[in-house]
């Protein structure tokens, strides 16, 4: 599930490549709703794509919180 985590490796095509207030979902290719379905569709697999997909929807729900509290402050 670790490994899910070089689903940010796409940060690295944005200009800039960090910035402070950015919200990553639907802004980097592999952030995308599109992305998700497929992450989603992983979930139907056998394993280790099931594992997979679980780890990428974790983190894509871990970025929309940040999103989140990025839009309250």
């Amino acid at each position: 599930m670790l490994a899910t985590m070089l689903v940010d490796i796409d940060h690295l095509v944005a200009n800039p490549i960090f910035q402070a207030n950015r919200c990553s979902i639907n802004f980097h290719p592999l952030h995308t709703y599109y992305a998700m379905l497929v992450y989603f569709a992983l979930l139907f697999l056998r394993k280790p794509f099931n594992i997979i997909g679980t780890g990428l929807l974790f983190h894509m729900l871990t970025d929309f919180t940040d999103c989140l509290m990025m839009s309250v402050s």
